[in-house]
C-alpha cells in the first residue's frame, strides 16, 4: 500500500509539474523559433494607424513574413507587452530574428518609428528646417539655429553663404527621435556619397567646387522650373558666359537679392539693386545659392550641354520655354516678342 501510494504521489506531482510547466515549455521553444520568412536578410513592414502589439502577428501575416500557423499572442502576454501599441510608421525587421528577438525589437521600435525622411528642393535654411520638423521630433528652431551656426559651417567645410550647398535633396531612413547631431552626419555622409570622383572630376573640368557646381545648378532650376529638359541647354548658356568672363545676367538672382520670389516681370528698375547676389551686377557666379537645388539639376550642370548659346529669352507664350540666341541682335529680336506679348497680356 505504502508503495502504491508513494508511486500515485510521485504521478500527481509529475502531472502537477507537467500541467505548470508544458505551457512555459511551449512558449520556451516558440521564443527560440525562427518564424520569420523572406528571401533576403532584412524586409520591412509599413502601417498606417495605430496597431496594438496583441495583432502585429495578424500584420506579419497579411505581409507574408509569417505562416498562418504562428500565433505570438501567449508570447506577447508572457512578456506583458500586451498593453504596447506600434505607432504609424516603418518597421525593419532581420531574417535570423527569433519570435522572442522578434518582440524585443518591435517593442524597442514602438516609439522610436522609423521614418523616410524626406530632403526637399526648397528656398531657403528656414524653409528647409520647417519642413524637416514636420517629420522628425527635433524642433525647427533648434535646426534653424544649428543651420546658421558658424561653427556648424566650418566643421563641414562651407562658409555661411554656401552652406545651403551642403544638402542634397534625397530621402533618407531615420528613427523619429534622431538627435540633430546625428541627423546632421546622417546629412554629411550623404553629401560624400552624392558628390563622386566622377561628379568631382566634371566639377574640377568647369574650373568649379562642387558648391559652385551646386549654386549654379540653383540658378539653371530657378529659370526653368518646368520643363526640365532644358537644364542642360540653360547650363551650357551659363557655363559659356562663364567662360568669357561675361556676367550669368540671370533673373533669378534679382528676385532673390529683393526677396521677392514671386516678382512677376524683372525691370530695368530692379537691375541695379545692390547685392553680391545681383548677377545684373557683378561677375561670376553668386556667393551661394539661390536656392536648394534638386540633384538632377546639379547633373545638369555637370552634363551641360555644349553649344555656343550666350543669349535666352523666355518665349511669348505660358509654355515656359526659352529662345536661346548666339549673337545680341537675335537676342533683342526675340526679347521683343516676348516683351510685347507681355504688354498683351496685361503683365507688369
Amino acid at each position: 500500500m505504502k508503495r502504491a501510494f508513494k508511486f500515485i504521489v510521485f504521478l500527481s506531482v509529475i502531472s502537477i509539474l507537467f500541467y505548470v510547466l508544458f505551457p512555459y515549455l511551449e512558449l520556451y521553444q516558440l521564443s527560440k523559433k525562427d518564424i520569420l520568412k523572406f528571401e533576403n536578410d532584412k524586409s520591412s513592414f509599413r502601417i498606417t494607424e495605430k496597431v496594438p502589439l496583441t495583432k502585429v502577428d495578424s500584420v506579419l501575416l497579411s505581409n507574408g513574413y509569417i505562416d498562418s500557423s504562428v500565433s505570438l499572442k501567449k508570447l506577447i502576454l508572457f512578456k506583458n507587452y500586451e498593453d504596447d501599441t506600434l505607432m504609424p510608421g516603418k518597421y525593419s525587421l532581420k531574417k535570423k530574428w527569433n519570435a522572442s528577438t522578434l518582440l524585443n525589437q518591435l517593442y524597442l521600435m514602438r516609439k522610436q518609428l522609423i521614418v523616410d525622411l524626406y530632403i526637399p528642393s526648397c528656398r531657403n535654411l528656414a524653409s528647409l528646417a520647417g519642413r524637416l520638423a514636420k517629420q522628425i521630433d527635433i524642433d525647427s528652431t533648434e535646426l534653424i539655429e544649428v543651420f546658421n551656426d558658424n561653427k556648424t559651417h566650418e566643421k563641414f567645410g562651407f562658409t555661411s553663404k554656401s552652406f545651403p550647398t551642403f544638402f542634397i535633396p534625397t530621402t533618407l531612413e531615420v528613427y523619429r527621435n534622431i538627435s540633430t547631431e546625428n541627423l546632421m552626419e546622417l546629412l554629411a555622409n550623404h553629401y560624400k556619397d552624392f558628390w563622386t570622383v566622377t561628379r568631382k572630376n566634371k566639377a574640377s573640368s568647369l574650373n568649379l567646387k562642387p558648391s559652385e557646381v551646386t549654386t549654379l545648378a540653383s540658378i539653371v532650376q530657378m529659370e526653368q522650373q518646368a520643363n526640365y529638359n532644358e537644364h542642360k541647354t540653360i547650363a551650357g548658356l551659363y557655363v559659356n558666359r562663364l567662360k568669357i568672363d561675361m556676367k550669368l545676367q540671370a533673373d533669378p538672382t534679382v528676385k532673390f537679392a529683393l526677396n521677392k520670389p514671386q516678382l512677376k516681370r524683372v525691370l530695368r528698375k530692379h537691375l541695379s539693386y545692390d547685392s553680391p547676389y545681383n548677377t545684373y551686377l557683378y561677375e561670376g557666379l553668386p556667393p551661394g545659392p539661390i536656392y536648394i537645388p534638386e540633384p538632377s539639376v546639379i547633373d545638369a550642370v555637370l552634363n551641360y550641354e555644349k553649344h555656343n548659346y550666350i543669349y535666352m529669352c523666355a518665349e511669348p507664350s505660358y509654355k515656359a520655354n526659352h529662345s536661346f540666341a548666339v549673337t545680341y541682335n537675335e537676342h533683342l529680336k526675340n526679347y521683343n516678342k516676348y516683351k510685347n506679348w507681355l504688354n498683351n497680356q496685361g503683365i507688369n
